[in-house]
């Protein structure tokens, strides 16, 4: 298993957005943080996200890498 894959199977979207700052709800739903918005438009599932906003989504390691400006190694290392 590589290290891309364990970070995956371990760490679930919605607790590294909490984690990171994002202000998660109820409802697993943030204000989408690659677009300006008043109202969540961005699901967060256990494995990904999708902003019904933008269009933008992928998994934890994604979501890492742009909102640091990461390369994929960096995102699985912090």
């Amino acid at each position: 298993m590589t290290i891309f894959e364990e970070v995956k199977k371990l760490v679930d979207v919605p607790s590294s957005a909490r984690h990171y700052g994002l202000e998660v709800n109820r409802s697993n739903m943030v204000c989408c943080p690659f677009h300006s918005e008043r109202t969540p438009s961005c699901k967060l599932y256990d494995r990904n996200f999708h902003c019904f906003g933008c269009g933008g989504h992928g998994d934890v390691i994604s979501l890492m890498q742009k909102l640091f400006g990461l390369t994929p190694i960096e995102a699985v290392s912090i």
